[in-house]
């Protein structure tokens, strides 16, 4: 078998390589178009790109149909190859070593479908589905107590951290998993899938606020400057036993996140999954979560840019070789560095330390959520994916296009009027009010990159009078049959800013 992957991984990426009008960056947007319509079957042959897809990708829309179907076709006969080869034969951690398995695959993965990835998983997942006569873990969470407390506290407490208590359980009618039932504590839920991924939300929420900081917000959400303002990164001072068990914890539920394809609406830069998937970390990297250093790193390195010489230099830089860390502390990048001034001729080495500290600042924290994600899945698992793939996988697509969802839509008894506008009213939501609406209709905050749920809208019996209804578990929305789009805006507006308690008509 490594000798077909040899041959598989030589001749085909030979053929790949031919096809000289595509770049990596095209290859990517290509891919990013069959990703994301990995649920529909397609044959190259007739493959067109969709309007939006053009829009979205003028590089690839300019080479034509003729080209990128000829692309696909490669890809296509590339991916069946691979989908036949068991890669948990093949040693794909270690990407170091030249002309390895591991390095090779490293170079391809972002050739491979992420549904070709996601069957090689589901493989491995059969291993961890629980026996029919295991016991299934149910738990019961309080999130109406005055004194209930943290829901992360009450899950951590109540699930024993045994590997094995985080394999999956089949939902006796519906091919779903999950590793762990829900009961809401005073309210109506009955877990049939909503409750379940409710908790990893509120689990989220919780975790990324004062509630219980295991993660606190990204400098650049602090200073309000670059991008990712909406990031967390974890808190460098949860380094106690008890604060690594809960991390170790929290990469346990990740895992179940890829399993269950449930989401875990997590805001992490790319530094935490790169380390997650053991892609290297890079400089850049740093401005995704603190512009203001890498800011000054790169103008110590463009120094001419800035009028600075090295007769001016300990006139215009007040740098010592110390660094703030994420919680405000100040750091010593040598011995004594808070008393050793910046020198020009050591600019470069302040560069290199300061970098190398960002970067793995939060390394404790980050191993122990790798250890949880580890007794789940072996490492090599990981390593199929990027670290992109991984994020949308867990923590699915912060903002939704409506022609996403559309596509995930089925409907019920919904006359064409009362649906154009609804669609129309989901368009004009902002990013903040589609995630609370996911959050209505499903339990979640974010749209699924990968997952056979269909959205279901039906005809609700109802007076227009009444707010529309969900059933968080089976993501299908009741909508009363309203006389105007405005009508319509209103109650659905109301209902997902004020309707928080699930599958419920007496608690709101």
């Amino acid at each position: 078998e490594k000798e077909e992957f040899r041959k598989v991984n030589e001749n085909l990426i030979s053929q790949l390589e031919n096809q000289n009008s595509f770049s990596a960056q095209v290859d990517q947007q290509l891919m990013h178009v069959i990703n994301l319509r990995h649920q529909t079957s397609f044959i190259p042959s007739i493959f067109k790109l969709k309007v939006e897809e053009e829009v979205a990708f003028p590089d690839l829309a300019s080479l034509g149909t003729d080209k990128i179907r000829e692309r696909l076709s490669a890809l296509r006969i590339f991916n069946k190859k691979i989908n036949k080869i068991r890669l948990d034969m093949f040693d794909t951690v270690q990407v170091e070593s030249v002309n390895s398995i591991g390095e090779k695959f490293h170079k391809i993965r972002n050739l491979v479908f992420l549904r070709t990835k996601l069957k090689f998983l589901k493989k491995f997942t059969q291993k961890w589905v629980q026996e029919e006569d295991d016991e299934v873990q149910g738990i019961t969470v309080d999130r109406l107590g005055p004194e209930a407390g943290p829901v992360f506290l009450q899950v951590f407490k109540a699930l024993k951290k045994e590997p094995k208590f985080f394999r999956l359980t089949r939902d006796e009618n519906q091919d779903r998993t999950c590793v762990f039932t829900v009961n809401f504590k005073r309210e109506g839920a009955q877990d049939g899938g909503g409750p379940y991924r409710e908790v990893l939300t509120s689990i989220c929420a919780e975790i990324q606020s004062k509630i219980h900081p295991l993660l606190v917000p990204c400098p650049n959400s602090v200073h309000s400057v670059g991008i990712n303002r909406d990031k967390f990164v974890p808190n460098p001072e949860m380094n106690s036993p008890q604060n690594l068990r809960e991390l170790f914890f929290v990469g346990q539920l990740m895992a179940t996140a890829l399993v269950y394809q449930g989401i875990m609406p997590l805001c992490l830069p790319s530094i935490v999954w790169k380390h997650l998937v053991g892609d290297p970390k890079v400089p850049t990297d740093i401005l995704g979560f603190d512009h203001m250093t890498s800011q000054s790193l790169d103008m110590l390195l463009q120094l001419e840019k800035h009028g600075i010489t090295e007769e001016n230099f300990e006139q215009v830089i007040d740098f010592n070789f110390i660094s703030t860390s994420t919680s405000g502390v100040e750091i010593n990048l040598k011995k004594n560095g808070s008393e050793k001034r910046l020198k020009y001729e050591e600019r470069h080495e302040y560069v290199s330390l300061v970098q190398d500290f960002k970067l793995n600042e939060f390394n404790v924290q980050l191993d122990a959520i790798k250890s949880g994600l580890f007794s789940v899945y072996p490492e090599y698992a990981f390593k199929l994916f990027t670290w992109e793939e991984l994020e949308r996988i867990v923590s699915g697509i912060p903002d939704f296009q409506v022609e996403d969802l559309k596509l995930k839509t089925d409907c019920k008894g919904v006359n064409s009027q009362l649906l154009n506008w609804f669609w129309e009213v989901i368009a004009e939501f902002t990013p903040e009010e589609r995630s609370l609406f996911l959050r209505f209709v499903w339990g979640r905050t974010r749209l699924p990159q990968v997952g056979e749920e269909r959205f279901i809208i039906q005809k609700s019996t109802k007076s227009e009078n009444s707010l529309p209804e969900s059933h968080t578990c089976y993501f299908t929305l009741d909508l009363p049959v309203y006389k105007s789009k405005e009508v319509l805006k209103e109650k659905l507006t109301f209902a997902i800013y004020h309707c928080r308690s699930i599958d419920t008509d007496y608690v709101v």
